[in-house]
């Protein structure tokens, strides 16, 4: 009976420390910027220079004018003691990055101090701007000039390389005169049959790997009872549409 209750109190102790850890990652502060009209570019890190500031801003607008898509650029000092893809989320949906009906906003999210960066997509848009396709865009022209310290270009050149691959996609008419045409992305996407072999070799390890936690859990004492899992999500703390225009992200993206 002892062991019972001693067992009942360290779960509910358990429980206990994840609900306080769960809420104080909540009241951490997110660098919300004041929303401007016209403006897509928030240096709060500050440590972009004007013109770069600038020129991405006279894309973003002549972006949004022509396909309705609200891309913002935002730097922060630190993301504190949250991972990048809880913050852009957040942040992301504080905002309301794109149109509510259609979720087809693209936040990208620089801390310096972390060198952390993350391409945060909305949900309406991650059929295009997959998870493996945002990784490539970061990879070719965010992180080579990250590493020596150029942030206007990389920012610049990824800026570009999302406008022109969503151009050369054929699901938007963009027309900037402005943007260089030769910052484009690599085709190196699965075929169809790599795919679906993938698919097929995950879903077979996957039930595999059931089968054998449930064996482990039926073998064990009462057949899997004391096993306990609590969840505490990260949505909902926020409210959208602080001045775009309602759009909300459930994770899609690449980070480096």
């Amino acid at each position: 009976m002892k062991r019972k209750r001693k067992r009942a109190l360290s779960i509910l102790f358990l429980m206990l420390i994840s609900l306080l850890a769960g809420c104080a990652e909540e009241k951490i502060p997110i660098e919300v910027p004041e929303v401007q009209k016209d403006q897509y570019v928030y240096d709060q890190g500050d440590f972009l220079g004007s013109d770069a500031e600038n020129s991405m801003n006279q894309f973003l607008v002549a972006l949004e004018e022509q396909t309705t898509i609200e891309f913002a650029v935002i730097t922060v000092p630190t993301l504190g003691n949250l991972s990048i893809e809880s913050y852009a989320v957040k942040l992301g949906n504080k905002l309301g990055i794109g149109k509510a009906d259609d979720d087809n906003g693209i936040l990208l999210l620089i801390s310096r101090e972390d060198e952390r960066v993350r391409l945060e997509i909305g949900k309406g848009l991650q059929g295009t701007l997959t998870d493996s396709v945002s990784g490539r865009i970061l990879d070719e022209y965010f992180v080579p000039y990250r590493e020596v310290d150029q942030y206007d270009q990389a920012c610049l050149y990824t800026v570009q390389a999302v406008i022109n691959y969503l151009a050369e996609t054929g699901e938007y008419t963009i027309a900037i005169e402005e943007i260089n045409s030769d910052i484009t992305v690599t085709d190196n996407d699965l075929t169809i049959e790599e795919a679906i072999t993938i698919l097929v070799v995950s879903i077979l390890i996957i039930a595999l790997i059931c089968v054998v936690i449930w064996a482990l859990l039926r073998n064990s004492r009462g057949g899997g009872r004391g096993v306990y899992t609590s969840f505490y999500g990260s949505g909902g703390g926020f409210s959208s549409g602080g001045g775009f225009g309602g759009g909300g992200f459930s994770g899609g993206g690449a980070s480096r």
